[in-house]
């Protein structure tokens, strides 16, 4: 009977720890990070300790951000006050192939998008 639980904990830690993506600590996601896509024109991120540049065609956008790991969110609010308020996106990382999946980034109709970074 131990040796079941025992077992059976053991596979349960080995499932969890397995798991490729995550929420990401500021840590993780410092540095610069290249769309992954078949465009030939790539969005480009940076991120620092506080800031986010987001290279777009023909302009570069400055916002801040926080992360909110109890909800998976990341808020972004452009340092530009001309530009919209705070947005908030899910945001999630991959260790093993060190990515970063961000949701509804772009704006579109329809369905939210997920667009995937590679880190440079």
């Amino acid at each position: 009977m131990k040796s079941k639980i025992i077992l059976t904990i053991a596979i349960l830690i080995v499932l969890v720890s397995c798991k490729k993506e995550k929420f990401p600590d500021k840590d993780d996601i410092q540095g610069s990070w290249t769309e992954q896509t078949g465009n030939s024109f790539k969005h480009k991120l940076i991120f620092d300790k506080e800031t986010m540049l987001f290279f777009k065609s023909g302009s570069v956008d400055t916002l801040s951000y926080r992360l909110d790991k109890k909800t998976d969110l990341i808020y972004l609010t452009p340092q530009d006050i001309s530009l919209s308020g705070e947005s908030s996106h899910k945001i999630f990382y991959n260790r093993k192939n060190k990515t970063l999946t961000i949701f509804g980034l772009f704006a579109t109709t329809g369905n939210e998008t997920e667009t995937e970074f590679k880190k440079e």
